[in-house]
C-alpha cells in the first residue's frame, strides 16, 4: 500500500510539474507574439492638429503607409504622406510628405501613450510634431 500511495504522490508531483511548465510556456509564447505581432502600434488614425487632418497608417503587403483620409484641405484627402516605414526596433523610419513644402522629408517616430511622436529631419534641423490617436 506505501508503494501504491508514493507512486500517487510523485505521480501527482510531476502532474503539477508538467502544468506549471505549461503555463510558464505559455506565457512565454504570449510575451513573444506580443513582441513580434505588437511592432504595428502605429497602425491606426491620428490626428495631425492641423487644418483637422487626419492620417491613417495601415499595412499593404508587408509595408507600411500613411494616407490622409479627412482634411479641411480637400485636395490632400487621399493622398500618402506617409511612406518607406521601417521598424527599427524601439521606433520607426521613414518618409513625411509635407505639402505645403511639396517634399519627402525623413522622419521617426515612435508610439507613447496613444500619441505618435514624429521627429521630421530637415538637413541639420529637426522638428518634433505630436499626434494623438484619434
Amino acid at each position: 500500500m506505501r508503494n501504491a500511495k508514493s507512486y500517487f504522490l510523485i505521480y501527482n508531483y510531476f502532474s503539477s510539474l508538467e502544468a506549471r511548465m505549461k503555463q510558464v510556456l505559455v506565457f512565454l509564447v504570449l510575451i513573444v507574439s506580443s513582441k513580434i505581432f505588437g511592432q504595428n502600434e502605429i497602425v491606426g488614425k491620428w490626428n495631425t492638429d492641423k487644418e483637422n487632418s487626419i492620417v491613417k497608417i495601415y499595412e499593404d503587403r508587408g509595408e507600411l503607409f500613411g494616407k490622409i483620409i479627412s482634411s479641411d484641405q480637400p485636395g490632400v484627402v487621399g493622398k500618402i504622406n506617409l511612406r518607406n516605414l521601417e521598424n527599427k526596433g524601439d521606433y520607426w523610419e521613414g518618409e513625411l510628405f509635407v505639402f505645403k513644402r511639396r517634399s519627402w522629408y525623413d522622419v521617426s517616430m515612435h508610439e507613447e501613450n496613444d500619441t505618435l511622436y514624429l521627429v521630421i529631419s530637415v538637413g541639420f534641423f529637426e522638428k518634433e510634431v505630436q499626434w494623438p490617436r484619434g
